[in-house]
């Protein structure tokens, strides 16, 4: 079902002239780019584009050091350390991270991933016990455990030494582990609140490395899992973060590990020219797919992998999955579309059915919550309980609503955007009820349409193919350092026509609005055009209409030619 809900669209404020003259060594366009993110000098500019800031030192992590002398005594006395990783992109980096660390300094190290199917979400009772028959002496969380205080308590009263690396939102109470790291908890004065888990496991591993420096170990090796993990999560690739993705981009494109590289050949991304965008659609989803679907030790071995046949093949079965997960989320859409009330709850959509596969229940949910802009909880029902996938629009923090519900719920976590939640059928009713209560609350006197911000207005013939040398400048692009859109008004359509198998893609040959005759100075400028999921307008406009378009500007590969392409986001 193609997105109906109009967007509202709109821009940032104009370039003052004091901050125009000071970058004027800048096209106009990208002066206007430059100031929208905070940039309004010529020094500030070389600082950002060249993202070399230095990196915050780890040892202001609160409990790290802590953690460093936990792991380096067991290490040595050769006790068992277990990484506990989820079963995401963030987590399978953060595991790999932390296990390729301790087999270097020849520690005794195993690593455990959760089966969400089993196990559910986080560092769950359910996981300890399966952790437990590792014989584990120190178990390090990554990527969860900061609200796992029953599990945590019951690992300790095993003897079970707990170290938790985090980055979700602890609650109140703490759990009594040995050590927390994790930059949002009360009194933490690390200056980075954003860091990914992943981001985490790197501070930890350089804080490892400046006490126990290790010959021919260097930090900066595990930069390129940052970038996937933290592109992948979403966390905002801004200050820190974006000079580690940067970083670890570049690590990709000149060595990449062979679980990299031959993911991005099943993904048909040139090695040499990826970037976040790639992480975030073709790269982060085939790694995730394996968490999802079936196990993601899979994952976990692609990146760990020595030689490229082996990763080849497992890169292979990773495709092969993302293409089934691709279909199942869809089922699972439209199994809601067809059969949800959507009059009976204006807030919220919440639904469960016993057919729904666990592992692509929050990306249904997202598409959802895209398609209707209002929050979605998409469950499974198992047995006596409910497992469901939270997703968000950026009006209201989920995981703070679910809060209110914690008495109604066995088990809850994640962000503002995206949970996790366990919930006794019995509760399921209820946990609606107070949910569309407080979401009424908080969104009341909101208004709900979804927002699409671009940096400013532009003719056609105001964009040259020269402004990309500075575009490129912005990458890596994403959360909080989004890649540029702009909006041009009363384009004229020149083509029209559907691609795609199921020709639900609209591609167009535009041109800038027509000129009156003895007005007109100069030829029209034509460029092409794509727009994703846009096919059903093909019925509604016609050769000769004029629309309103937001679009980035970019280059389009195809079958090795090079052709200047608009890559519309919206229409009206």
């Amino acid at each position: 079902m193609p997105n109906l809900i109009k967007k509202r669209w709109t821009t940032f404020p104009e370039i003052t002239v004091e901050a125009d003259n000071k970058l004027k060594d800048y096209p106009p366009i990208f002066r206007q780019i430059l100031f929208n993110r905070g940039v309004t000098d010529w020094e500030s500019a070389q600082s950002f584009l060249k993202a070399d800031l230095p990196l915050y030192p780890p040892d202001t992590l609160l409990d790290i050091d802590k953690a460093v002398e936990l792991i380096a005594a067991a290490a040595a006395q050769q006790r068992r350390i277990v990484i506990f990783g989820d079963y995401d992109v963030d987590g399978v980096t953060s595991t790999v991270v932390l296990v390729q660390l301790l087999q270097k300094i020849g520690a005794d190290v195993e690593m455990y991933i959760p089966n969400r199917f089993v196990e559910g979400y986080g560092f769950s009772m359910d996981a300890l016990e399966e952790v437990l028959r590792l014989k584990p002496d120190l178990i390090i969380t990554v990527d969860c455990g900061v609200r796992s205080i029953r599990e945590v308590q019951a690992a300790r009263e095993q003897g079970v030494q707990v170290i938790i690396t985090d980055h979700h939102q602890p609650l109140n109470e703490l759990p009594t582990a040995d050590a927390i790291i994790c930059p949002r908890r009360e009194g933490d004065p690390y200056p980075n609140k954003n860091l990914a888990g992943v981001g985490i496991a790197y501070k930890l591993a350089q804080r490892y490395l400046e006490c126990f420096p290790t010959e021919n170990e260097d930090c900066r090796q595990w930069l390129d899992l940052v970038a996937l993990g933290t592109v992948a999560d979403l966390a905002p690739l801004s200050g820190e973060n974006r000079v580690m993705v940067r970083g670890g981009l570049e690590l990709m494109r000149r060595g990449p590990r062979p679980g990299i590289l031959a993911l991005a050949n099943v993904s048909r991304v040139p090695i040499e020219e990826v970037n976040a965008q790639h992480i975030g659609f073709m790269l982060g989803p085939r790694l995730n797919a394996a968490g999802r679907l079936s196990t993601a030790k899979k994952a976990f071995d692609l990146l760990m992998a020595r030689e490229i046949q082996e990763a080849g093949e497992l890169a292979l079965e990773l495709d092969s999955e993302n293409q089934s997960r691709r279909l199942i989320t869809r089922e699972i859409q439209i199994n809601v579309e067809e059969n949800y009330d959507f009059s009976s709850d204006q807030w919220l959509i919440l639904c469960a059915d016993e057919s729904y596969n666990e592992g692509v229940i929050g990306l249904a949910a997202s598409k959802l919550a895209d398609n209707y802009y209002r929050p979605s909880v998409i469950g499974v029902e198992k047995a006596e309980i409910i497992r469901a996938s939270c997703r968000s629009i950026p009006e209201l923090n989920i995981t703070s609503a679910l809060d209110e519900c914690m008495d109604l719920l066995v088990q809850h976590g994640g962000h503002a955007m995206a949970a996790g939640l366990t919930v006794k059928k019995e509760n399921m009713p209820a946990l609606k009820n107070r949910l569309s209560a407080i979401i009424a609350r908080e969104l009341a006197d909101v208004e709900l349409a979804p927002a699409l911000k671009a940096e400013m207005e532009v003719n056609l013939s105001d964009l040259h193919p020269a402004l990309f040398k500075y575009l490129n400048e912005l990458e890596p692009t994403g959360m909080e350092n989004t890649s540029p859109l702009f909006i041009s008004r009363n384009v004229e359509i020149r083509k029209i026509w559907t691609v795609g198998k199921e020709q639900d893609h609209l591609k167009l040959t535009l041109s800038d609005p027509r000129y009156h005759q003895d007005q007109q100075l100069h030829a029209p400028v034509i460029v092409d055009a794509i727009a994703f999921q846009f096919g059903f307008l093909a019925q509604e406009l016609s050769v000769g209409d004029c629309i309103d378009i937001a679009y980035s500007y970019e280059i389009n590969t195809f079958r090795g030619n090079q052709t200047v392409q608009l890559n519309i986001r919206d229409v009206q």
